[in-house]
């Protein structure tokens, strides 16, 4: 297994977070992750008229951007775990509960669109849980972070 200086909590975020203006890369030669906006998804990268018209900061992970679109094998997108996955998790959070008018609540907010948003809401009336919650997720994205680096046979050191 390579050793990579990857922070494990770092990566889990974007792991979490759907986004349609950019797509999260892990560089497998430094650890570093890089975000990469859809404008640079289809670039030109020898235009250079596009590449001056371009903010310092595109600038910057230009080099990046080029690699990941010639596909060189050095970035790895960092997938997306599904929506679906995290609101098992918060049935599976629910169900623990040994209050039963929260664990109603909890589970009440669940049903129909906006549910996530709902469980958030319910939680912040009871700070401990909340604060539980949090921790449950934390666990679960960074147990998902480190079975991808252990796919991609790498170990964060």
């Amino acid at each position: 297994m390579k050793k990579l200086p990857v922070k494990v909590d770092e990566l889990a975020f974007p792991m979490s977070f759907n986004s349609y203006d950019s797509t999260d890369y892990l560089d497998t030669e430094t650890g570093e992750l890089v975000n990469i906006p859809v404008e640079l998804e289809n670039f030109d990268f020898d235009d250079e008229l596009e590449v001056k018209r371009l903010p310092d900061w595109m600038k910057e992970i230009l080099p990046a951007a080029r690699e990941i679109a010639e596909e060189t094998g050095r970035y790895y997108a960092v997938p997306k775990i599904p929506s679906y996955e995290i609101y098992n998790l918060m049935e599976e959070f629910a169900e623990t509960m040994s209050d039963v008018k929260l664990r109603n609540k909890l589970l009440r907010a669940l049903n129909g669109r906006g549910a996530f948003g709902r469980f958030k809401d319910v939680l912040c009336d009871y700070p401990k849980e909340q604060d539980r919650w949090f921790r449950m997720e934390e666990e679960y994205l960074e147990q998902q972070a480190r079975e991808w680096l252990e796919e991609l046979e790498i170990e964060p050191e």
